[in-house]
């Protein structure tokens, strides 16, 4: 029962909201760089990693032992999800049609480090279904 926990309370269900969360990040950096020439729109970030990030500390002091403690450790992979908030402003930037707090060129960078994120999440998943199938066959391909 532990490993049936292991492979499908905990490792799947993260790769699924990781590869929810880059498909949120890419469908608001594309909403970002539409709306670049925009005036008085506000850019948004997708903010994932960091609920992963502030449990850190927290790991390191050790586990939960008891229903009743206090939730310490990370937090459980099913109830993380990806939180669409509004970005800090960046300093304006000068277009034909207005000034525009979206900066294009971090966009892009975001959204080239975001498709790498998400193809390695979905070959991540891949793989995880493909040793399935060599375990349950008992051959490798």
């Amino acid at each position: 029962m532990k490993i049936r926990a292991w492979l499908f309370r905990e490792r799947l269900p993260l790769l699924n909201r990781a590869l929810d969360a880059y498909a949120l990040r890419q469908r608001v950096i594309a909403e970002n760089i539409a709306n670049a020439t925009t005036p008085e729109y506000q850019p948004r970030r997708v903010r994932f990693e960091e609920f992963f990030q502030q449990y850190a500390d927290v790991v390191a002091r050790g586990i939960r032992t008891d229903e009743r403690h206090i939730p310490i450790g990370p937090p459980d992979p099913a109830t993380v999800a990806p939180e669409d908030t509004p970005a800090a402003l960046p300093r304006a930037e000068v277009y034909i049609g207005g000034e525009s707090h979206v900066n294009v060129e971090r966009e892009m960078s975001e959204l080239a480090q975001n498709q790498i994120r998400f193809r390695f999440a979905a070959r991540m998943v891949a793989r995880y279904f493909q040793s399935l199938q060599t375990v349950i066959r008992g051959t490798s391909q």
